[in-house]
């Protein structure tokens, strides 16, 4: 049998699952997007994920990003607000050298 662990808070899951299902009209949707989510960033944690998401304008964005002190902290700087509180989640996009964000509605797959 297979244990999942989630190492995110309780409330930030819901706040995903409340927000992506509103967004899709599927509580479906809002319960798998937010456990893809929090995948994506269990593995940035660790090192890096290369996960696919849908961007603003419509085009769809491969991206590799990680959240891994070593390699982001310098960029870290502590100021303003998380992306967390108006339904976004930032990685650090290794190929651009730049913090990035998507909508927890959009993300689409994880391919590593």
């Amino acid at each position: 049998m297979n244990t999942l662990a989630i190492t995110t808070s309780d409330a930030l899951l819901a706040r995903q699952i409340v927000a992506v299902s509103t967004k899709k009209n599927s509580a479906y949707v809002g319960i798998a997007k937010s456990l893809l989510i929090e995948e994506a960033k269990r593995q940035m944690r660790s090192g890096t994920c290369h996960f696919l998401y849908v961007k603003k304008d419509g085009s769809i964005r491969e991206a590799f990003g990680t959240l891994n002190a070593t390699l982001c902290g310098k960029h870290i700087n502590g100021r303003g607000q998380s992306p967390e509180s108006w339904g976004c989640s930032c990685y650090f996009d290794i190929e651009k050298g730049q913090f990035r964000s998507f909508r927890w509605a959009n993300i689409i797959d994880i391919l590593s």
